[in-house]
């Protein structure tokens, strides 16, 4: 059943985009598109800096996907949920305000404390899940990766790591404009400009964007829709190269978010009535976020100098429906704001000239620190209401509050080094030595105490691979890494949790065939991890949520990552990702036994399949079509595996044609219109969940200069 709304509504929006597309039209000639000279794939020219210095994406051993800027274009990705779609064995748990997006990957994730797959942008780690997901704005490239990263990434990347790195500015003065607009009221305006600053060497950026749509739920008890979005974005960049071997760049990224409520409703209902929710109130969820860094890099003949200094803020602000249904029983108001620091010193080889031991053997090393300090705070108010009354569950309306403040500082010291023997044989060590100290002041609602607690955590972290090239397009690899996430304080009860550990064993193959023309990457993994960290529904509060070590599990699976261009225009992608991630004995969730079952957001079987074709119609003008399809088998909500998501199938497609200077598309997301609902959570006796996006198109066009 489809829900579209109108395509178009602003006249002027109308008017603007014929008059672009008129003048491009009419506009002379200019030189020929680029095309590639053969059927190589250029994905295997990306360089990353995964493990700090930079090197091919193919020759790190260990589970890696790469997406560049032109690849998220492609796809149309403007945030991290979209962009990861594509990666195997990774899953976002998303709630409608985007503040609340939770990567998992192989099955190890968190909820709503330390994240435990990391979002790094420009550099510095986001030390919380608030600030995961953000617009993609201007965009170098995205690196996934896959198994613990704690030697070189150290705390919170149990599961993985996400390094989201924006593009340098350019010399060359360039720049892009792009007008969208779709179904459900959806409207988006970006730009990016780039080039010198004057005649000292300095160069700049300048990138931002606005999106906006209206909500895709309806709220019947209303009639208004509730999970609106509205965000406005920014990354300014000043860059200084090549002064004394020295480089210097200061980068400022801003966004707003302004979201609608929450969508959840009783499981049930949504399933026979998709979209449809009776909510009495109205909330919103608002998120603002600013992030300064400062990197300085000193190139040496023997040593090379990286220093990036990191400041991190956030507020948030949050009003909700608490009880999710039409009685006016319960709302909550919640205010976060958070500070930190963050500094990373490192001092390594050469990426282009590392230590010649002999005329066979070669070492390539890196050292360095990493400090942080971090202050939240949380004001959170619990609105019991007069309709609760009736229904006997208190004797007048009231209000509890539930307030806490954190601090946190850290101290990290970590090496590495990588010996390669006859340029086929390649040794990798490393270890990270992780310190924290928290504290906490917490005032929870009776009839817990307040309680200002104080602790330590200590973890070293190593990793060792080891790695044979058969050819210099073929890589065999073996791999073990530990990763961490350290313990901390419940605002709602006075309990305390400890830190949990993983440990992950890899083998895979990285070839490319053909020429390159086709690239095929295989791993297949086991984890442990242990004394997780299970978000648990108080019993007599099944809206709040603490934090409890519940036992352990095993993850373990293959992976597939298959990339061809068969023909010259032609690419074919996808993926494959299986995985078997269980609860061990004597794990628990609250009072409940949970040895066996499945962990949540782990679905067996993941797939992509996923093609792109440009066809020249003339020298200065092609056509694409992009079509990808990506499939997942059940997943379940939670630890208890009572209630899941079946099986299901999502199909975009984009379309449109390209010269020099214009681009024209037209895209559907969920071509299908699919109905389901990727998120749920227990409710007392019952569950809520969110409705899935439904399908969704629209057209955009961008002006490149």
């Amino acid at each position: 059943m489809s829900r579209c709304t109108s395509l178009f509504r602003p006249a002027p929006l109308l008017a603007l985009g014929l008059v672009m597309t008129t003048h491009a039209w009419s506009a002379p000639p200019g030189a020929p598109i680029d095309r590639p000279a053969d059927n190589v794939i250029t994905s295997l020219q990306i360089e990353v800096t995964a493990r700090k210095w930079r090197e091919q994406a193919q020759h790190l051993p260990g589970a890696l996907t790469v997406q560049s800027g032109a690849t998220l274009q492609q796809a149309g990705a403007q945030d991290l949920r979209e962009a990861a779609r594509t990666v195997p064995n990774l899953t976002l748990g998303e709630f409608t305000p985007r503040r609340l997006t939770f990567p998992y990957v192989r099955g190890i994730g968190a909820g709503q404390n330390d994240p435990a797959v990391t979002t790094c942008v420009d550099g510095v780690p986001q030390l919380s899940y608030v600030t995961a997901n953000q617009e993609l704005l201007d965009i170098e490239r995205i690196e996934y990766l896959r198994g613990p990263q704690g030697a070189l990434y150290g705390r919170n990347t149990l599961g993985g790591a996400i390094n989201i790195i924006p593009r340098l500015p350019s010399a060359t003065p360039s720049g892009s404009m792009t007008l969208g607009a779709g179904n459900y009221g959806a409207y988006e305006g970006r730009f990016t400009a780039t080039g010198p600053l004057g005649h000292d060497g300095l160069l700049g950026s300048l990138s931002g964007g606005y999106t906006t749509r209206e909500g895709y739920t309806r709220n019947d008890y209303s009639g208004h829709d509730l999970d609106r979005r509205e965000a406005t974005s920014s990354r300014v960049q000043l860059y200084l190269p090549e002064q004394a071997c020295w480089d210097f760049r200061l980068s400022l990224t801003t966004e707003q978010d302004r979201d609608g409520d929450y969508t959840l409703y009783n499981l049930d209902s949504l399933r026979a009535q998709p979209h449809h929710v009776q909510h009495d109130y109205e909330g919103y969820n608002d998120r603002d976020l600013a992030q300064p860094v400062f990197t300085a890099q000193r190139h040496g003949d023997r040593v090379d100098f990286t220093s990036i200094t990191g400041y991190q803020w956030w507020q948030t602000d949050e009003r909700t429906d608490l009880d999710t249904n039409p009685a006016d029983i319960q709302r909550k108001y919640t205010r976060e704001e958070f500070h930190a620091w963050t500094e990373e010193l490192r001092l390594a080889s050469p990426a282009d000239q590392p230590l010649q031991l002999t005329d066979r053997l070669t070492l390539h090393w890196l050292t360095g620190l990493f400090a942080f300090d971090s202050q939240q705070t949380q004001r959170a108010l619990t609105d019991y209401r007069p309709g609760g009354v009736p229904y006997f569950l208190w004797l007048a309306p009231f209000q509890q509050a539930n307030d806490a403040d954190w601090n946190n500082t850290g101290l990290s010291l970590f090496g590495q080094t990588t010996c390669t023997l006859d340029e086929r044989w390649e040794l990798g060590l490393g270890v990270r030595d992780d310190y924290e100290h928290r504290t906490a002041d917490i005032h929870p609602a009776a009839p817990f105490p307040a309680t200002t607690p104080e602790r330590d955590f200590n973890q070293v972290s190593p990793h060792a691979s080891l790695g044979y090239y058969f050819t210099p397009e073929a890589l065999a690899y073996v791999r073990v890494s530990q990763g961490f996430r350290a313990g901390g304080f419940n605002a709602i009860t006075n309990a305390t949790y400890d830190q949990e550990t993983s440990w992950n064993y890899e083998a895979g193959l990285k070839t490319a065939w053909y020429h390159n023309r086709l690239i095929a990457n295989l791993a297949a993994f086991h984890s442990d991890w242990r004394d997780i960290q299970v978000n648990t529904p108080l019993p007599d509060r099944p809206n709040d949520y603490y934090i409890e070590n519940g036992g352990k599990a095993t993850s373990q699976g293959v992976e597939l990552e298959l990339t061809a261009r068969p023909l010259q225009r032609l690419e074919i992608f996808g993926s494959v990702g299986l995985l078997a991630a269980t609860y061990g004995q004597g794990s628990h969730s609250a009072t409940n036994d949970v040895s066996g079952h499945d962990l949540p957001f782990a679905p067996h079987f993941q797939w992509l399949a996923g093609s792109e074709y440009r066809h020249p119609l003339t020298s200065h003008l092609q056509a694409f079509l992009r079509l990808e399809v990506r499939g997942t088998s059940r997943s379940y909500y939670d630890p208890s595996n009572v209630e899941s998501q079946g099986s299901y199938a999502l199909v975009n497609t984009r379309l449109g044609l390209q010269t020099e200077a214009w681009l024209v598309e037209a895209w559907v997301k969920n071509l299908c219109d699919r109905d389901y609902v990727p998120l749920a959570i227990p409710y007392g006796p019952m569950y809520v969940g969110e409705s899935g996006a439904p399908r969704t198109f629209g057209v955009s066009l961008t002006r490149y200069f």
